[in-house]
């Protein structure tokens, strides 16, 4: 039966290592931050899972060995915990927060910090399972359940907000998939866990198949994890910011190409238009061509500007942000670049540049779903 174990623990690291790689592939292709933090999560657990392969394949006489292999396969775990919830921090505000953090860090550190206080963590070699096992003190499980639930809660929370946020089905599939993966993951660490233990007394040979099923669980989630952070990773731009439409206007005030995101009264619609055309007066009036606003706050919305010779580029959000400013900077650029002589002979007919939605696609992937 170790080597069932040792067996499932080499094929849940050798996927999790797969999967980790290819994260990076992504992250090169799309340059997106949150596929790091994934990329390192998923490192976390392919380690925890060929460590558990590791452990129930030494002798009896490897007693030092056997304690700090349970000692690094605790700590990957616990900090692949942590991965999750600064992961769904990141997803849901766009931004780590230093106090959600500090206090994750304050928790991994406590408990590294006890878990290597002697007397903490006790490892015995187990002649009915025929391998090594592991006792940890009222401390250390204290600290792990504290931790255990601000993970979860802070899984619940960002299933919640992102499931209110998704604005049309294929959106919420993609984050199913994503929670789905979650689940299972931790569904099949406490079922192998629990069962293994249990029905290990009854029956040796099942309890230990159940227990070694813990790395298929896992491996299994993170799978499924990938596909669905895979469909679109810049759908995790949709979580922590909105973007209502796009405006072209050229240095008279007049709207040459117009695109809407998100729903909007015509009210309100009207009204922000008529700030930005009142931006392009001021410009030509004013400030002069050469000064330029970089952003306007009006209407709770966030209006981004840039400008490219005599054409201003507004794009309408509920806030800042440098991926929606490089965006709109390589939307400008693609725009100028297309209609360059139109530009030159403009009759006065937006028909001209109704083109210009393929520049979105290109300049906001993470919109185009």
């Amino acid at each position: 039966m170790v080597y069932i174990l040792f067996i499932f623990g080499i094929i849940g690291g050798v996927i999790s290592a797969i999967l980790a790689l290819l994260l990076m592939r992504t992250y090169a292709s799309t340059k997106i931050k949150a596929t790091l933090i994934l990329f390192v999560l998923f490192c976390s657990i392919s380690v925890n899972t060929f460590l558990f392969a590791v452990v129930p394949s030494l002798s009896k006489q490897c007693e030092l060995i056997a304690y700090w292999t349970y000692l690094f396969l605790i700590i990957s775990l616990i900090f692949a915990a942590l991965l999750f919830g600064i992961f769904f921090e990141y997803i849901e505000l766009g931004q780590i927060r230093i106090t959600i953090t500090f206090l994750f860090g304050i928790l991994f550190g406590a408990f590294i910090a006890v878990l290597f206080i002697p007397g903490q963590v006790t490892v015995f070699y187990s002649e009915v399972f025929a391998s090594w096992m592991i006792i940890s003190s009222d401390y250390l499980k204290a600290i792990m359940l504290v931790f255990a639930i601000l993970v979860i809660y802070r899984l619940i929370k960002g299933f919640i907000v992102i499931y209110r946020v998704a604005t049309n089905e294929r959106l919420k599939f993609q984050f199913k998939l994503f929670f789905s993966g979650i689940s299972i993951g931790l569904t099949g660490l406490v079922i192998s866990s629990a069962s293994g233990i249990l029905i290990s007394e009854v029956n040796f040979v099942l309890g230990s198949m159940l227990r070694g099923l813990y790395p298929l669980f896992i491996s299994i989630g993170l799978f499924i994890i990938f596909i669905g952070f895979h469909l679109n990773p810049y759908s995790i731009y949709l979580i922590s910011q909105k973007v209502f439409q796009i405006l072209v206007f050229n240095k008279s005030g007049v709207t040459i190409f117009d695109r809407q995101f998100r729903p909007t009264t015509g009210k309100h619609v009207t009204l922000i238009t008529g700030a930005i055309h009142g931006v392009s007066s001021m410009i030509q009036h004013a400030l002069g061509i050469e000064s330029h606003p970089r952003s306007l706050k009006y209407l709770g919305r966030t209006l981004i500007f840039e400008f490219k010779g005599t054409l201003g580029f507004a794009l309408i959000s509920d806030r800042d942000s440098q991926i929606l400013r490089n965006g709109l900077e390589n939307f400008s650029e693609l725009f100028m670049q297309a209609y360059k002589h139109e530009l030159d002979e403009w009759d006065g007919s937006i028909e001209t540049f109704e083109n210009a939605s393929d520049f979105i696609k290109k300049s906001f992937p993470f919109l185009d779903l």
